[in-house]
């Protein structure tokens, strides 16, 4: 066994980082300790979906239909299981009653290689020297390897997780078009009713948005959509749900950041005496808003649930089978929730398949008229409609709207009340200038400041400007949001992550 040369583990390092590719991954890392152990046997499985693992390169060579082992099963599965090295200097070992290898192995170690939670395979290192013992360092040095390797192995993750997630698209394409065909003239009588969520304006970006609503409808593929407050994510979220084949089952929404977090996980998952939402959806569409305020524990149980297609509930071991369609919603950057650990890369990936943003109002200035318009007489009849002079409709166009839709609904219920005669004036509409935030003008003196200061006056600055928005402030500043908390750390300005 070679002490660590850190000139080539980085020279593998950058061969990984320019080829995305899983033969690559496994043959050249299988290549490498082989290299560093000089052992009878290198191997690299990989750990599928299912709990599986599959041999994949030996000794820098690609296997082709290589041996696989069921979950938990052969001493890769164990590991892949546990996510715990494991090594064994005896051929009587009862781990390996079930592992494949030639006679001529005396001793073995596994190790696994791990990125975050997600398992990607086990490294063994086989050896046929009847002297030769396995121990904790050769568990480190492999290890040590592996920590070099972390940028290449987080891409390759990543990689791992999209593929998994077309497949089961693809899948879920093929079972879709089955159906379809089965369905027949039924899935058109459905297809030809009319909606009855409306989704009021004209402009651009409003139009955009309901094209994608309706191709989106057609598939069967979770939806993320991200917008401000008062936007109406949860009405294009139903406006998704009756374009399409679940329309006839029902549409649920949870409100994640209303409910407890002792009681999120029963009214999710419910009990043997009362079906949870994802129960009563079943066959129709849950929308989960405020997303990104989900629990870790709870965010676990429902990936695996949207993985298997099966639930639990809270007092039983009974799998129960569902058929659900997800739509997500959050008025925050789901970046940051991710930077800072509080929601789960993972199930971010399954839950944005299809993501859609949903602009403010003040993007959406040549709605505000037809907007308030439709607010002002909503309810009321013909006789007694209200109409905006050119002057109030100024106004309105002219004010920024922090609270979009829904605050233009309040004030216009307020001004229907409070203006008299049917013509609406621009001094009947509330004091809108005032709530228009101004911008301060900065006169500066030149004071002389290293680099070093200029640089955190500047970040800080940005960040002030975006509200303290990490992932927005790191892209205003072209680099990472890694390198935004490093700087900041360096500042004193907030804590390092824990790892």
């Amino acid at each position: 066994m070679r002490a660590l040369d850190l000139n080539k583990v980085s020279t593998l390092s950058t061969v990984l980082l320019t080829n995305l590719d899983e033969g690559v991954f496994f043959s050249k890392i299988s290549e490498f300790v082989a290299e560093q152990f000089g052992e009878y046997k290198v191997q690299l499985f990989s750990a599928n979906t299912d709990g599986s693992t599959e041999l994949r390169a030996q000794d820098g060579k690609l296997v082709k239909k290589g041996m696989i082992y069921p979950k938990g099963q052969g001493l890769s599965g164990y590991v892949a299981r546990t996510k715990k090295a494991y090594y064994s200097n005896s051929k009587r070992d009862p781990m390996l009653a079930n592992t494949k290898r030639d006679e001529a192995v005396e001793c073995e170690v596994c190790v696994p290689v791990i990125c975050g939670d997600l398992i990607i395979g086990t490294i063994h290192v086989q050896s046929s020297n009847e002297d030769r013992r396995f121990g904790d360092e050769d568990v480190a040095l492999v290890n040590e390897t592996l920590s070099h390797l972390e940028a290449a192995i987080k891409n390759m993750r990543m990689y791992l997780i999209a593929k998994n997630l077309n497949k089961e698209l693809e899948q879920r394409i093929l079972e879709k078009e089955e159906e379809l065909k089965n369905r027949g003239p039924v899935l058109k009588a459905n297809r030809g009713s009319k909606s009855k969520i409306e989704i009021i304006g004209h402009s651009n970006q409003i139009t955009d948005v309901l094209n994608i609503a309706k191709r989106v409808a057609a598939e069967d593929f979770p939806v993320f959509i991200q917008g401000e407050s008062g936007t109406g994510k949860k009405q294009l979220a139903k406006k998704i749900h009756s374009l399409s084949d679940r329309k006839a089952a029902e549409c649920i929404t949870v409100h994640c950041s209303s409910i407890a977090e002792g009681q999120i996980e029963n009214e999710l998952f419910g009990t043997t005496q009362r079906a949870g939402v994802l129960q009563r959806a079943n066959g129709g569409t849950v929308i989960l808003d405020n997303v990104e305020q989900l629990p870790t524990s709870i965010q676990s149980k429902l990936l695996r649930a949207l993985i298997s297609g099966e639930i639990y509930n809270t007092d039983s071991n009974i799998p129960q089978a569902i058929n659900v369609r997800v739509i997500s919603l959050t008025n925050s950057l789901i970046e940051t929730a991710v930077e800072e650990g509080t929601f789960r890369e993972d199930l971010l990936y399954r839950l944005n398949i299809v993501g859609v943003n949903m602009p403010s109002l003040s993007e959406r200035q040549d709605d505000i008229k037809v907007l308030a318009e439709y607010f002002l007489n909503l309810g009321k009849k013909t006789e007694d409609f209200k109409i905006l002079t050119s002057e109030a409709v100024e106004r309105l166009v002219g004010y920024n709207w922090p609270g979009n839709i829904q605050e233009l609904r309040n004030i216009m219920e307020r001004t229907y009340i409070l203006a008299e005669g049917k013509y609406v004036e621009g001094s009947d509409l509330p004091n809108l200038i005032v709530e228009l935030k101004e911008q301060e003008v900065v006169v500066e003196t030149f004071t002389e400041m290293t680099l070093h200061d200029l640089e955190r006056k500047h970040i800080c600055r940005t960040l002030e400007h975006l509200d303290g928005n990490k992932t927005r402030a790191a892209k205003v500043l072209g680099i990472t949001v890694k390198t935004l908390y490093n700087k900041l750390h360096s500042y004193g300005l907030v804590h390092p992550k824990a790892e």
